[in-house]
């Protein structure tokens, strides 16, 4: 086989691209779930109020609990008649829900309490799922 100047180039740049003055991997990628980055609070509100909901809410549990590793995402559905309503998931189950009307003034404390429920909750269901028998189904199907 022949080799062109072009797949001589590649080969080089390959060659280059590989030296040894990289730092290696920690560990191997074993493909597990606990091989994800975790931890993530997403915020998908809408209003100033759900965003600081989301900001005290992350704030407390990145203070109170540095070393979760489950994620969470806030979601709010704003209503002019009945205030905003927040829900918190956590693997696609709603682990917490509350109204907060619009004349609310303490979200900073409504989020603190939030924040130790929803660690309360993942904890419950996480000792919970530890202990179905799922041999024949999914882990995430019922």
């Amino acid at each position: 086989m022949r080799l062109t100047p072009l797949v001589f180039a590649f080969f080089a740049l390959v060659g280059v691209a590989q030296d040894d003055t990289t730092v290696p991997e920690a560990d191997t990628d074993s493909g597990r779930l606990e091989d994800e980055i975790s931890g993530f609070n997403i915020d998908r509100t809408i209003t100033r109020t759900g965003h600081d909901f989301a900001r005290y809410l992350s704030e407390y549990r990145n203070l109170n609990y540095p070393d979760a590793t489950y994620n969470l995402t806030v979601y709010e559905r704003p209503s002019a008649r009945w205030g905003n309503l927040i829900w918190v998931t956590y693997n696609d189950k709603i682990v917490f829900r509350r109204f907060i009307s619009p004349s609310t003034n303490n979200i900073h404390r409504l989020a603190d309490e939030a924040a130790q429920y929803i660690n309360e909750a993942v904890l419950q269901d996480r000792v919970s799922s530890a202990f179905i028998d799922n041999f024949d189904l999914g882990k995430d199907e019922f």
